[in-house]
């Protein structure tokens, strides 16, 4: 297999401090969700997703299954964000990591462009490469709009108090590391 440089975080990325879009995204189980109502009840963390397929959101996902408690103490409201979600996959992967917070579907890439973490077609291209035909099965014959993995904590105001880009497949720090932000909301 061929070993490809690593990608870089691009310049357009929001960080802390920058204004989150506004967003509106569908769960089959919970229904419209509009950052304007989660941001009135609380925080909101939002997770980007490569897909169901990555390993390593798998783990992302049992990790922030774990914390949840507390973050629902801390009136956060937990948003996990995927690209070519149906609703079979939903119901399945909440089953399979017992969740109870919304998986939501970013069908066009809005959201992961909003937010200046989808990938560009050069590093489509190098996904596509590097993990070949099984993957090129995956999608279906579906558009590639890949988000970056990243993580944002986002304050009632609808600034971002906390942003992790994650370009490497493996990195990614705990959900249990943002608990000591959430201090900041009382």
């Amino acid at each position: 297999m061929q070993v490809l440089p690593p990608v870089s975080v691009p310049v357009k990325c929001l960080a802390q401090g920058d204004r989150a879009p506004a967003f509106e995204m569908v769960d089959p189980a919970f229904g419209i969700i509009r950052s304007s109502q989660l941001l009135r009840i609380g925080p909101v963390l939002l997770t980007f997703y490569r897909g169901a397929w990555c390993q390593c959101c798998q783990i992302d996902l049992r990790d922030l299954a774990n914390t949840m408690p507390s973050f629902t103490n801390k009136n956060v409201s937990v948003l996990a964000v995927f690209h070519g979600l149906n609703s079979e996959m939903n119901a399945r992967i909440r089953q399979t990591y017992n969740l109870n917070f919304p998986l939501v579907d970013d069908p066009y890439g809005r959201a992961a462009h909003a937010f200046g973490i989808g990938r560009s077609l050069a590093e489509m291209a190098a996904i596509e490469n590097e993990f070949g035909p099984e993957l090129l099965a995956l999608k279906e014959g579906q558009p590639w709009i890949t988000p970056m993995q990243a993580r944002y904590l986002i304050g009632h105001d609808g600034v971002i108090t906390h942003s992790e880009i994650v370009t490497s497949y493996e990195d990614r720090s705990s959900a249990a590391c943002l608990l000591p932000l959430l201090e900041a909301f009382g």
